[in-house]
């Protein structure tokens, strides 16, 4: 959205979205961890001995050390991806061994850098480019070997594609803007409201069907524009019936039949 950033905080294995707020685009990513995970914390009423049973995921635009150690004061778990390029050169000098991820991206421990309010484990990361090989790190309070605290890290793309998705894709956000900000963020709490539905309808409608790897742009383009007619007597579903010259319809009657079952 021209001018304006959006923060959203997602809850893995689910997909869903707990919380997005909007702000100055101006504004770096940085500044938004902070009242985003209060507005969190106090939206759930979240006790503290509830805090180190999550972990926050934090991209490169998010995991400043300030940020690190005040979800570390606050007995958060972190698994984040520094923020310093002239650190990530320091540290992938210290590595002395280094395991595949995959064929052009490598993992190493290497020693983790002072100031942090409580201990960490470091990931030194190297990866191949367009331009050649590249650095970055990350910082961890969980006890996983270098290569599975890559791989847990990776995990969040799905939330990037979702997000994306949510923005280009089935949900379209990109094309609902508004002058206002109250009307925008209206907007948002709509489409946080729709992502969600269709990550339960997924998660528990589709779960073990052939629609199962299907994501939401999927969902929306290929099988909720199906056309068809339901029959609704006194508030009571009777019939759902679909065009049959759809290559899904069959498999989805399949799924909706055995729900309302």
């Amino acid at each position: 959205m021209t001018g304006r950033q959006l923060a959203r905080v997602t809850i893995h294995p689910y997909h869903a979205s707990i919380l997005s707020q909007l702000y100055p685009g101006n504004q770096h990513s940085s500044n938004c961890l902070v009242p985003a995970i209060s507005a969190f914390e106090n939206m759930l009423s979240l006790p503290l001995e509830r805090h180190p049973k999550i972990v926050w995921r934090l991209d490169h635009g998010f995991g400043g050390d300030e940020n690190i150690n005040w979800l570390l004061t606050r007995d958060y778990g972190v698994l984040a991806k520094g923020c310093s390029n002239r650190r990530s050169a320091l540290l992938v000098q210290q590595v002395k061994r280094w395991h595949a991820v995959r064929n052009d991206k490598f993992v190493g421990h290497a020693p983790t850098p002072d100031g942090f309010a409580s201990p960490l484990h470091t990931v030194s990361i190297r990866y191949a480019s367009p331009a050649g090989w590249k650095h970055a790190y990350l910082l961890s309070t969980l006890n996983l070997s270098t290569v599975d605290t890559a791989l847990l890290y990776d995990q969040r793309g799905g939330a990037e594609t979702e997000f994306r998705s949510d923005k280009s894709g089935g949900l379209q956000m990109n094309k609902r803007r508004k002058h206002k900000r109250n009307a925008q963020e209206v907007w948002i709490l709509l489409t946080d409201l729709a992502h969600n539905c269709l990550s339960w309808v997924a998660r528990s409608i589709f779960k073990d069907s052939p629609f199962k790897d299907f994501g939401l742009l999927r969902i929306t383009r290929d099988l909720l524009c199906i056309p068809g007619r339901v029959e609704i007597e006194n508030g009571r579903l009777l019939s759902v019936k679909l065009l049959k010259s759809s290559p899904y319809a069959d498999d989805l009657l399949v799924c909706l039949r055995q729900f309302w079952e």
